[in-house]
Order: C-alpha cells, then sequence, then structure tokens
C-alpha cells in the first residue's frame, strides 16, 4: 500500500509526464530536488515499475559532470522515533510485477559532495544502472521543495516527519 501511495504522489509531480521502457522496467517521474547554494548533498526521485517476470535491482546511480563527488542509493527509515538514513546495500531490489517508489521519505538517489547547487528549472542526466536490464540515461528535472511538497500536498498524504526534515537547513540531508 505503501508503494501505491507513493506511486500516486509522483504522478501528480510536474515530472510524471514521460515514460521510458528499459526491457521490462518502465521508468518515470524522474527528479531532483533544488539545493541551496554550499548544500553539501542532495535526493533523486523517480518510479520503477517491473512489468517482467523476474526481479530485478537498481545497483547503481551517476550523474553527468562534475556535479557530485559521490552518488549512492539511499533510504531513509524510522529508528526508535528517529530518522536516519543510510545506504543500501547490494542496491535496491525491484521485485517481478511490482513498483517501486524512490521518493523523499523513502528510498532516493544521494548526491553527494555537490560541486554547484541543482538549480529549479535545470535538468541533469543522471544514467541507472540495473543488474539486468542494463544501463539507462536519463533527464532529471529539477524542482523546488515546494513543487515537491505540493505533490505530495496534492496526493494527499505526507511522508515520514511531514516532510519538514530540511526545510529551514538545506544543507541537511537534501531530500
Amino acid at each position: 500500500m505503501r508503494r501505491l501511495i507513493a506511486a500516486l504522489l509522483l504522478f501528480a509531480s510536474p515530472a510524471a509526464a514521460d515514460m521510458v521502457m528499459l526491457g521490462d522496467l518502465h521508468i518515470e517521474a524522474p527528479m531532483l530536488r533544488a539545493t541551496a547554494p554550499n548544500a553539501p548533498v542532495a535526493g533523486g526521485f523517480l518510479r520503477i515499475e517491473n512489468t517482467g517476470d523476474t526481479g530485478d535491482t537498481l545497483i547503481a546511480a551517476s550523474i553527468a559532470g562534475d556535479i557530485a563527488r559521490r552518488v549512492e542509493l539511499h533510504e531513509m527509515a524510522m529508528n526508535d522515533g528517529v530518522m536516519s538514513m543510510f545506504e543500501v546495500e547490494g542496491g535496491i531490489a525491484l521485485p517481478a510485477g511490482e513498483i517501486v517508489v524512490l521518493a523523499p521519505g523513502g528510498l532516493h538517489i544521494m548526491l553527494m559532495g555537490l560541486q554547484e547547487p541543482l538549480v529549479e528549472g535545470d535538468t541533469h542526466s543522471v544514467t541507472l544502472t540495473f543488474a539486468e536490464a542494463g544501463e539507462i540515461t536519463l533527464d532529471f528535472p529539477v524542482l523546488s521543495l515546494g513543487e515537491i511538497r505540493a505533490a505530495v500536498e496534492e496526493a494527499g498524504i505526507m511522508g515520514h516527519g511531514d516532510m519538514k526534515h530540511g526545510d529551514d537547513d538545506h544543507s541537511h540531508h537534501g531530500n
């Protein structure tokens, strides 16, 4: 149910217009969160539907240029009442016949060591690497936190911590 709700969230986003297929994977709604100057990190989000009969795994992501020193696959989760973020070991599983959503407050792409801010309205090329389907490079538009929040509110749900994580300090986790 959480994945279905998150999917509805991303469909409300302005980034949700185009779907790309890579084998049995339907990939849509790629987006990056805009950052303040000097922010060290940013989050990347998208929706992946595996329409095939076998599972796959998102094993890596990279961004074109010298924008970030490192890109990792992360998850945010509540642990004993505290929000924590950690790298996903072995990649993000994409079970056969399921939708996996990378969204604020959950699974996401983490851009670390930003060399420049991500500016709302810009677009950056991000390459996704899957264990079975291979690689694909997509354009990820940069959206403001307000646009991301509007998509959440339009869907009628709020994420972990009501998406207040990092509102005042954009240098926090970036997602």
